[in-house]
Formats: C-alpha cells, sequence, structure tokens
C-alpha cells in the first residue's frame, strides 16, 4: 500500500520523519535491513532521489547506515527517538511562529515597542527553526581546483562547516567517503548542513579559500 504525506516540510525530511517513527515503535528492529531505494521510492510514491535524500539524513546522524552492495541496515532506535523529539521541537517553534504572524496581520493597531519586541521573537524562532539539517547536492565543475584532490585537502567541513555524506560519480554512489578520495569532474556531492553552509560549500567549489 503506498504511502502519502502531508505538505509543509521537505519531502525527504517528512519521509526520513516517517521512517524514525516507524523505529521509534518497533515496526523496524535494529540490525534490520530496510528495503531498497527503489522500493521504498514506490510505498512512497516519489522518486529514488528523494529516498536518497531522507536515508542520507539518517545516516547522518546515526539511525541508520546505507553500506555499498549490503542495502540500508537500522542502527539505533535511540537516536531515531532522539531526531522525533528535535524535530517535535522545532515544529512547535514553527507553529508559534505561524500565530504571532497571524496576530501581527490582525493586530496592526499595536504600539510600535510591541512590535519592536514581536519581531525580535520572530527572528528567535526562524533561526531556531533551522537547526536540524539539511540535505544538498553540489556537482563539481570540470574548472574546479577541487578536482584531483582528496576530501580531506579541501577542508570543507573546516571552511564551510558541511559535511560530505556521500559521493555519486557516474551513477555510483560511495557513502560515507574516506577522506582519502581524490575528487572527480561531475562528481556530486551530497554534503549536510545549514543553507549558510551550503552556500559557502558551493563558493568554495569555484575559487580556493585562502589559506591561514
Amino acid at each position: 500500500m503506498q504511502q502519502r504525506l502531508d505538505t509543509g516540510q521537505s519531502r525527504y525530511e517528512q519521509i526520513a520523519i516517517d521512517i524514525a517513527q516507524r523505529i521509534a515503535r518497533g515496526e523496524f528492529r535494529v540490525g534490520q535491513k530496510l528495503s531498497g531505494r527503489s522500493l521504498l521510492a514506490g510505498t512512497y510514491n516519489v522518486s529514488p532521489e528523494t529516498i536518497r535524500r531522507s536515508i542520507a539524513l539518517l545516516q547522518n546522524i546515526g539511525v541508520v547506515e546505507a553500506v555499498t552492495g549490503s542495502g540500508i541496515i537500522i542502527k539505533s532506535g535511540k537516536l531515531a527517538k532522539e531526531y522525533l523529539a528535535e524535530y517535535s521541537e522545532r515544529q512547535e517553534i514553527i507553529n508559534l511562529r505561524n500565530r504571532i504572524n497571524d496576530l501581527l496581520e490582525r493586530r496592526r493597531n499595536l504600539d510600535m515597542e510591541l512590535e519592536k519586541e514581536l519581531s525580535k521573537l520572530l527572528e528567535y524562532s526562524f533561526q531556531k527553526s533551522s537547526i536540524l539539517q539539511q540535505i544538498e547536492e553540489v556537482t563539481i565543475p570540470p574548472s574546479s581546483w577541487m578536482v584531483g584532490r582528496t576530501i580531506s585537502a579541501t577542508n570543507i567541513r573546516y571552511h564551510t562547516g558541511a559535511t560530505v555524506v556521500a559521493v555519486i560519480r557516474q551513477g555510483e554512489e560511495i557513502f560515507s567517503p574516506p577522506p582519502d578520495l581524490v575528487l572527480e569532474e561531475n562528481d556530486v556531492l551530497i554534503l549536510v548542513g545549514t543553507a549558510g553552509a551550503k552556500e559557502r560549500v558551493k563558493e568554495m567549489i569555484n575559487e580556493e579559500p585562502k589559506r591561514d
């Protein structure tokens, strides 16, 4: 039976949440092997790329492990519950922000001081809602200085705060790539990090950062 998820969050994140909930409920046990990405894509009625992002997100926080040639293995029910708790907290913040926005829309006669304080709260809520890391794909063009260098030599995490959790090379997926993996042109980096970190990676690919 196919499952459809409510909109409002990224599709891959909704799927990651659903899988984590099933782990927390005991439907999936630690050590159990999940269906392949193609079957999961059919179950959730999404593309394999969306499933890949969901699994990469869960793997980055230690809930599952995707092993090339072996499949997707459930690693931790405890971390699945922690992830769900963080997600629930973020939803509470988003709901609070939405309620405040609604009040501001309906009550424009509030004095300037109240408007100023509420704006501070909105900004704080927006920052807190971005705590959970998200997935981004960035392609290394042939002209990039990174071509021919190892992941370690690029210092991506040091300069940007983003983590390379997988590399897609000519259709093949390399999960948890080793630091000494030499990058090639047209490699697709699967990154986990904040929106700011991912933008810094995009800039860094085209221009080598200055050394301290």
